[in-house]
């Protein structure tokens, strides 16, 4: 994923402690996919790195992405 690739930020309403998850947006198979992001600070003991990046969730969309949809794309 790019910044190009970037929608937006969302909180986390189901668990309003952990960090804000980021929304991106790809085309897999010629439709539009939305892949929501949440990056994580996990102790050494949980994991072999000092952060991870945890994949919330990723479906089609249930309509055609528009250029405006990213802030970050170059025209």
């Amino acid at each position: 994923m790019t910044v190009e690739e970037y929608i937006e930020t969302v909180k986390d309403l189901r668990f309003p402690k952990k960090s804000e998850m980021r929304v991106f947006g790809k085309q897999y198979l010629e439709k539009d996919v939305y892949i929501k992001i949440r990056v994580e600070l996990v102790s050494a003991a949980q994991a072999s790195a000092d952060n991870f990046v945890l994949v919330m969730s990723f479906h089609f969309s249930e309509r055609d992405f528009k250029e405006s949809d990213f802030p970050y794309r170059r025209i």
